[in-house]
């Protein structure tokens, strides 16, 4: 598997980088590693999800492993290592969370889509949840892995795993760290799509670029009400809603829509 035209994005590190027609394509890139976490890969996950929540012309964000691995987590192998060499660069990068990219996934408005291509254990598997929309590949499998060296989970994933699955079978899956397959992974709702391996990217792409091609405004809004669903009672959530509407009723994008679907053609939004 290929990807053309992704090259290394100047002051990131182990990441790589494409911007196609609103879509940005990030690709973990530490193929030798499984893409096992770095610091730098925590740091650069940060600055991107910055960039792309406050740039206009990036409507999805996509995010994929190179090789054979969405992601392994830890790397366990240079742990220590790492830690003595990577020291925070500001004073700002020094009072965030080592993880709070995972939690800013889920308030930004700007779509994610998991492209999983492979083996997502630990903290790969964190991030694969912390997306909004996730597009696996036939042979990917997923682990939990953190009791397998005594470790509480961390990155967000006994939530978000909670959450997708329910407790019982979050909890069956981080006390037994089983494999758990793509077919599973569908059935119990960890993942929204399963393609062969060769269509992950085709697949993936289709998907982005239809939302990158919607009323920006009222998509990543609607992002926002659904999450917030998981914590309001409906009466609440109702006001929410209406108060979310009232950005769209004026858009120069609801115009359009209204006036594509009388002229019976496809709109074309602006992101207005």
């Amino acid at each position: 598997r290929s990807f053309e035209g992704l090259t290394p994005y100047e002051g990131y590190e182990d990441v790589l980088l494409e911007r196609n027609n609103g879509v940005v394509v990030l690709t973990l890139n530490r193929p030798e590693k499984l893409n096992a976490f770095t610091p730098g890969i925590r740091v650069s996950l940060k600055r991107i999800l910055d960039d792309v929540e406050f740039d206009d012309d990036a409507k999805v964000l996509v995010i994929t492993g190179e090789g054979r691995a969405f992601g392994a987590g830890a790397d366990l192998s240079s742990a220590d290592r790492m830690s003595e060499e990577y020291q925070p660069s500001n004073r700002h990068e020094r009072l965030q969370s080592r993880f709070g990219w995972v939690s800013q996934m889920r308030t930004m408005n700007t779509p994610i889509i998991a492209a999983i291509n492979g083996v997502t254990a630990g903290g790969g598997m964190a991030l694969a949840m912390a997306c909004d929309i996730r597009v696996c590949a036939d042979t990917a499998r997923f682990v939990t892995g953190y009791n397998n060296i005594a470790v509480v989970p961390d990155v967000g994933a006994t939530w978000l795993l909670t959450h997708l699955v329910g407790p019982s079978r979050a909890l069956k899956w981080f006390w037994t760290n089983e494999s758990v397959s793509s077919e599973e992974a569908y059935r119990t709702g960890l993942v929204d799509e399963v393609v062969p391996l060769d269509q992950l990217m085709v697949r993936t792409m289709e998907i982005a670029t239809r939302i990158a091609e919607g009323p920006s405004i009222a998509l990543e809004l609607t992002k926002r009400a659904v999450y917030k669903s998981l914590h309001l009672d409906l009466a609440t959530h109702v006001d929410m809603e209406l108060y979310l509407q009232g950005f769209t009723t004026d858009s120069e994008d609801r115009k359009e829509g209204g006036i594509a679907f009388r002229e019976k053609r496809k709109p074309e939004y602006r992101g207005r």
